[in-house]
C-alpha cells in the first residue's frame, strides 16, 4: 500500500562504521545527513545522528507531517540468514536480534567483529561474515572471504545481484565494505522503532503508510552526478555530495509521481520480506 499522504521531508543518511569518533572539521568517510533544500550536515559519532534523527521523527509526529529516512546500508540479509539466525525468516527478526546483541557506544566503540565471529558460529563451515584489521583476531571470523567454506549462504541478495556494484553484506572490512555498517545501522535504526512503535515503518518490510518509513538506499544510483558535481568543485567532500544529490533526487521522484513506483518494486513478496530492496532500484533516470 503507498495510499498516505506524500512525504514532506526526505532525509538521506551516509552511514559509518567507524570505532571512534571522525575528525572535529568535516571529513570524508564519516556520518553525513542530507536534505533536500538544506546544507547537508556533518556528525562525528552514531549516537549524534540518533539523536538527529529521533528528534526528526519527533517532529513529523508532532506537527503531523510524513518523513522518509533513507540509509546507505543493507536492510536485510540474503535468503536463508535470518531463520538460521533467529528462528524466523522476517527480515525485522534479524533486526530484533541485533538490536539485543550490538554493543555501540556514544565514542563509536563497538563488538561488531566480536559479534559477527559469534554470528559465524551459528553456521557450518566458516562464515558467512569475514574481514577485521590485520591485527585483530576473532574467533571464526577470517581474515579474507577466500578463506570461507561450506557455510550455506548466498553470497549475495537479489537486489545486489541486479545491481552489481554493490558490496556483500557479509563483507566487513577494508574498501567498500558495507558489513559492519549494516550491523551497527540496523540495530541503531532498530532503537527508532522501539521508541515509536507502529508510527515508523521499516519499507519493504511494512506498508509505507506510517508517518515515518526507514529505507534502505545506495547512493552510487547517483554515481556519473556525483563525478560531475565533484569535477565542477573538487573542494567538496563526496559523502557531502551524494546526500544532497540523493536527497534532491527522490524530492524529484516524489513531484513526478516515480516515488510511489519505487515503493511498488516488482519483486517476490518473499524476497521484499526476508531481504529488503534499496529504494529507486530500476529508477536511475527519475532520480538524475
Amino acid at each position: 500500500m503507498t495510499d498516505a499522504a506524500p512525504f514532506d521531508r526526505i532525509i538521506i543518511v551516509d552511514w559509518s562504521a567507524a570505532a571512534t569518533p571522525s575528525p572535529r572539521k568535516p571529513s570524508a568517510d564519516a556520518i553525513w545527513l542530507g536534505e533536500d533544500g538544506c546544507p547537508p550536515r556533518y556528525f562525528r559519532t552514531r549516537a549524534e545522528v540518533m539523536a538527529a534523527l529521533s528528534r526528526i521523527c519527533a517532529d513529523a509526529l508532532a506537527t503531523g507531517t510524513r518523513v522518509l529516512i533513507g540509509a546507505d546500508f543493507p536492510f536485510g540479509y540474503p535468503k536463508g540468514f535470518a531463520a538460521r539466525l533467529t528462528g524466523d525468516s522476517g527480515a525485522l527478526a534479524v533486526w530484533d536480534w541485533l538490536g539485543a546483541h550490538v554493543v555501540d557506544a556514544p565514542d563509536n566503540r563497538n563488538n561488531r567483529f566480536q559479534l559477527a565471529g559469534q554470528i559465524n558460529a551459528r553456521f557450518p563451515g566458516l562464515g558467512p561474515f569475514w574481514g577485521c584489521p590485520a591485527g585483530l583476531s576473532v574467533p571464526g571470523l577470517p581474515h579474507k572471504g577466500s578463506l570461507r567454506q561450506d557455510h550455506l549462504m548466498p553470497e549475495r541478495r537479489v537486489v545486489e545481484d541486479r545491481l552489481r556494484s554493490t558490496q556483500p553484506c557479509w563483507k566487513l572490512y577494508t574498501t567498500g565494505s558495507v558489513g559492519s555498517q549494516a550491523l551497527l545501522g540496523i540495530a541503531a535504526l532498530n532503537r527508532l522503532r522501539q521508541s515509536f512503535g507502529p508510527q515508523l515503518a521499516v519499507w519493504p518490510f511494512q506498508p509505507p503508510t506510517a508517518p515515518v518509513v526507514l529505507a534502505e538506499i545506495y547512493p552510487s544510483l547517483l554515481a556519473p552526478q556525483v563525478t560531475a558535481a565533484l569535477a565542477r568543485d573538487p573542494g567538496q567532500i563526496k559523502d557531502a555530495v551524494q546526500v544532497s544529490l540523493l536527497a534532491e533526487g527522490f524530492a524529484r521522484a516524489r513531484a513526478s509521481g516515480h516515488l510511489a513506483q519505487m515503493l511498488r518494486p516488482q519483486v517476490p513478496v518473499d524476497v521484499l520480506a526476508e531481504e529488503g530492496w534499496i529504494l529507486g532500484a530500476g529508477f536511475t533516470d527519475a532520480l538524475g
